[in-house]
């Protein structure tokens, strides 16, 4: 089944380029070389963490292809940024996400068809079954999990920025960190309810955070399309991640 191999995989690189990278390092690989190296050596050990539980020196070293191939897209969207070729954007960071997935899929494809094996190692496979809890369905909801946090609000954001209009103040600023933690808060419980196959609580949720927001919301028709695409886009995150990912 290859769904084993895009998982761990997932994980791994949700976790190296997400979680692990910070702001300033995302800046940093954009601007210089060097940070495109450090980075992608930070990667490659995330990637090599991913596949211990399930360690298999074959499916290590497509976890290092896999980190290989990382490097080469970053580098590629270093020169095109140094050459001018192209801006940063949130056109620009779906692009680069949606290389890394190819390369995930092409990775898990060779992996899968050359039956490399995913054996959890003993001591985790133990307490797994002591707990009766399914692997797969662990490392989906690990993955879920992960995606609906840091990804979901990177890509939020990213989205969002082009959206804004004027110069964003420093209570703005701070506005926009609080809002992602109620973003990551409410994309958590809409994916607890839609997993649970209650779809109309996720209404409630919405219309809490709208109840909140609404004098603003009445008062700044900008304000209002602004929050509208971000509610919708935070709301497709958790959806797409039910859909693709949760069984």
């Amino acid at each position: 089944m290859i769904v084993k191999y895009l998982l761990i995989l997932g994980i791994g690189h949700v976790a190296g380029d997400f979680y692990l990278q910070t702001q300033k390092m995302a800046e940093e690989k954009d601007k210089c070389f060097k940070g495109v190296v450090i980075h992608s050596l930070e990667y490659a050990l995330v990637m090599c963490a991913a596949v211990l539980p399930v360690f298999d020196w074959n499916l290590l070293s497509g976890a290092l292809g896999l980190s290989l191939s990382h490097f080469l897209i970053d580098a590629a969207k270093y020169l095109l940024l140094k050459k001018g070729k192209t801006k940063k954007s949130a056109g620009l960071f779906i692009c680069d996400q949606l290389a890394h997935m190819a390369c995930i899929f092409a990775a898990a494809y060779f992996l899968y068809n050359a039956a490399i094996s995913v054996t959890v190692i003993r001591p985790l496979a133990r307490v797994l079954e002591t707990f009766e809890v399914s692997r797969i369905a662990l490392a989906r909801w690990i993955l879920a999990l992960m995606l609906v946090h840091m990804p979901a609000n990177i890509l939020i954001q990213q989205v969002l920025k082009e959206n804004r209009s004027g110069q964003q103040t420093e209570s703005e600023s701070n506005d926009n960190k609080a809002g992602r933690k109620i973003g990551t808060i409410e994309r958590l419980i809409m994916l607890l309810f839609i997993s649970l196959g209650q779809y109309t609580a996720m209404g409630v949720v919405l219309t809490a955070k709208s109840i909140a927001r609404y004098d603003r919301i009445s008062k700044d028709q900008d304000f209002a399309e602004y929050y509208l695409l971000g509610t919708l886009m935070s709301t497709a995150c958790v959806v797409l991640c039910k859909f693709f990912i949760l069984p």
